[in-house]
């Protein structure tokens, strides 16, 4: 039987993996239902039927994966359930849209992840405008009057942050010559 604390930091992995993977995870869903609404359905279910299971994930796998094919499963069965309601994909059309998804996710992640690390590389000033223009609730005017500049100003330093991390990112990911 699990003790108290071993529950407790059982919860705190699999909440830590789950925050991780749930953006790619919902585009991932996304691209199998194609509704935003059904999509944030399937998830839900799907990370109640992971943390239901989550006993039975091994430490140290692909959590990505397994959490992937958890979302998979739970999306066919929203779409047999659709099924009668509407015209859907067939399950082979819909396993295509799966394995396309889920190299498109796993794009987009590596993306983020550059990204993430672009921005750490940022100088000082240009990652506090950056911090303070996309802060929660911010916006380019809120951070220009708290700075005493004028909102212009600023677009045209976030236009020229921007630049730099897309190049950032390309050079990070080998892609030459793509635009975001």
């Amino acid at each position: 039987m699990a003790t108290p604390s071993s529950k407790s930091n059982r919860h705190e992995d699999f909440v830590a993996l789950y925050v991780r993977h749930e953006p790619a995870m919902f585009s991932f869903v996304l691209g199998m239902v194609g509704r935003s609404a059904d999509a944030e359905d399937v998830v839900q279910r799907a990370s109640m039927t992971m943390w239901r299971c989550f006993d039975r994930f091994k430490p140290g796998t692909n959590f990505r994966n397994w959490a992937f094919q958890v979302a998979k499963n739970e999306a066919l069965n929203h779409l047999t359930r659709a099924r009668r309601d509407r015209h859907v994909f067939s399950e082979k059309m819909i396993e295509l849209l799966a394995s396309d998804n889920s190299e498109e996710a796993d794009k987009l992640e590596a993306r983020r992840r550059a990204l993430d690390s672009c921005v750490e590389k940022l100088p000082q000033d240009d990652h506090e405008i950056v911090s303070g223009c996309y802060a929660e609730g911010a916006t380019v005017q809120s951070y220009a009057k708290q700075k005493g500049g004028t909102a212009n100003k600023f677009y045209k330093k976030l236009n020229r942050i921007r630049g730099k991390l897309h190049q950032c990112i390309e050079a990070q990911l080998g892609i030459e010559g793509s635009m975001i």
